[in-house]
């Protein structure tokens, strides 16, 4: 149970981002081509901020409006997330 807003901040920060699967990061790297490294912050900060926040939201629920929250709180995580999808 959390009461604080720094604990509510940090628990939807851990559950949104979880830590990856040892080796995954490093399988999608050797796996991967390499338009990943192409991507800039301002790419992804630019897909993100230029869509509706009244868009239904995909299969993982979430919509651009929560994403847009995360990226305030962790934009290195979204950043990277994206990245490794990329991969």
């Amino acid at each position: 149970m959390v009461e604080s807003w720094e604990e509510k901040a940090e628990l939807i920060k851990e559950e949104a981002f979880p830590k990856p699967l040892k080796g995954v990061e490093r399988k999608a790297q050797e796996e991967g081509g390499e338009m990943w490294k192409k991507i800039t912050v301002e790419d992804i900060r630019e897909a993100l901020f230029n869509q509706s926040v009244q868009k239904a939201p995909g299969p993982d629920r979430l919509g651009f409006k929560a994403i847009r929250l995360l990226w305030d709180w962790d934009s290195q995580s979204i950043i990277n997330i994206v990245k490794v999808a990329f991969r």
